[in-house]
């Protein structure tokens, strides 16, 4: 297994928990907020993202029990344990990625796509940036705190080196 591409993931999990835990500290309202150009609230957009992302790992592993029924509907509490829990079930798949041929079965736009698991990390890796964008986006055009996610601060905050002003 590529030790690069596990740290991509563990910038994924980081980025899009210490994203979740910020907003998670916001009251209703503030989570029922959306700005032009992104994806839809706050709620919305946690939702879809971590939706997606266990849809991502079901579809790579076979396991159609790893999707999450309903993530629309839940609270955000709830959608963390499901993205922590996910996530471990990330870096367990990262260390068999040999054992995985997942079929991209047709859809509307396309024909069935045979050995789409590098697709489906990428697809993980990139929506998980696109979306956290959109919720970054949703705060500051709303003039709330953006905390920074970006790979600088994963790294600094990881290998806790001390950032200087």
């Amino acid at each position: 297994m590529n030790e690069s591409l596990r740290e991509m993931f563990r910038y994924h999990t980081w980025a899009t928990l210490k994203l979740l835990d910020h907003c998670e500290a916001l009251p209703p309202e503030q989570l029922d907020q959306t700005t032009p150009g992104t994806m839809g609230s706050i709620r919305e957009t946690f939702a879809h993202l971590i939706g997606a992302d266990a849809g991502y790992q079901a579809r790579l592993r076979g396991d159609s029990s790893l999707r999450i029924a309903n993530a629309d509907e839940r609270p955000l509490a709830e959608l963390r344990g499901y993205f922590v829990e996910r996530s471990q079930g990330w870096e367990e798949a990262l260390g068999h990625l040999d054992d995985f041929d997942p079929l991209l079965e047709a859809g509307d736009d396309h024909p069935d796509v045979p050995h789409v698991r590098d697709l489906l990390l990428t697809q993980a890796l990139h929506h998980g940036n696109d979306h956290r964008t959109h919720i970054c986006s949703v705060l500051g055009a709303h003039g709330l705190e953006v905390p920074e996610i970006d790979a600088w601060m994963y790294w600094f905050e990881t290998r806790n080196v001390p950032l200087t002003s």
